[in-house]
């Protein structure tokens, strides 16, 4: 074998960026990014659980249409950004602060603000299991891509690193780190008679 053939191909997933859009006007937890809630976008019309379609209406107004929170992952740079669109959309500002004064009685010097943009990095192991979660959320139609491409299952597979058993956990346990190693542990246990 040539020098090239000896070496595993990388894959290469450009950046990317998708907003919380739930059916149902829902946050998301992002499990891979511990702390991570992602406002979905508000809809006056939604889907419920039934299929049906639906306006949420409070005291008689539907709800504004505002923004979701978008999540801008680079895989090749192990990086992340949590951008909120609404931090810089001044009629969607206007549309909620209209809906709460009518609703809620809230006075007109009330000041609507989105959350500040986040960013960080990531180890390889927790890049590639937050890939893999936004495929899932993109399959179950949770959220949307609203740049560049979303990547395969495949080529999140043949990123580098392992997946993570419970990216979300923040406490210490017994569990193996990484998905690979959990049938063994469960073997383990089942043999000690836990």
């Amino acid at each position: 074998m040539t020098a090239t053939m000896d070496k595993p191909k990388a894959t290469l997933i450009q950046p990317f960026g998708v907003e919380a859009d739930h059916p149902r006007n829902c946050d998301l937890l992002i499990q891979s990014i511990p702390g991570c809630r992602l406002r979905g976008k508000i809809k006056p019309v939604v889907q419920t659980i039934q299929g049906n379609v639906a306006t949420p209406m409070l005291q008689g107004q539907a709800l504004p249409e505002v923004p979701g929170m978008q999540l801008h992952i680079n895989p090749a740079k192990l990086t992340y950004a949590i951008v909120d669109p609404l931090e810089d959309d001044d009629a969607a500002k206007q549309r909620i602060l209209n809906f709460m004064r009518v609703t809620q009685g809230i006075s007109a010097d009330y000041k609507i603000r989105g959350v500040p943009r986040q960013q960080s990095e990531l180890d390889v192991h927790r890049m590639k299991t937050l890939c893999r979660e936004v495929c899932q959320l993109l399959e179950e139609g949770h959220v949307r891509v609203v740049k560049g491409a979303a990547p395969s299952r495949d080529d999140v597979e043949d990123l580098p690193g392992k997946f993570l058993l419970n990216p979300g956990s923040r406490i210490r346990t017994s569990q193996p780190i990484y998905e690979e190693d959990y049938d063994a542990w469960v073997d383990r246990l089942t043999m000690q008679g836990g």
